[in-house]
């Protein structure tokens, strides 16, 4: 097996890297598989946000069941939102 090592310096001034440095240390697992993980998530794209969201309120609306309204009853805005959510839910 063939491994690289790499050390890493926290400045404790720095809240952004004294923050790390007490994840790490109060973290209970392996400490190597945090740091590859969190380098990976940074540098590899991830899933699209935007359709992720969508797949999860999808998901989660899937057996809703929303009664018709007359678009007349309502405002502009309420419109609006109604055209944004059925754009969100693909209808």
């Amino acid at each position: 097996m063939s491994t690289k090592r790499r050390s890493l310096r926290f400045n404790l001034e720095n809240d952004e890297e004294r923050k790390a440095w007490e994840y790490l240390e109060n973290f209970k697992g392996s400490k190597n598989s945090v740091v590859i993980s969190a380098i990976n998530s940074y540098f590899e794209p991830k899933d699209d946000l935007k359709e992720t969201i969508r797949e999860t309120i999808r998901e989660c609306l899937k057996d809703v069941q929303v009664a018709s309204v007359k678009s007349e009853t309502l405002s502009e805005e309420e419109n609006d939102l109604l055209d944004s959510v059925d754009m969100f839910l693909g209808n």
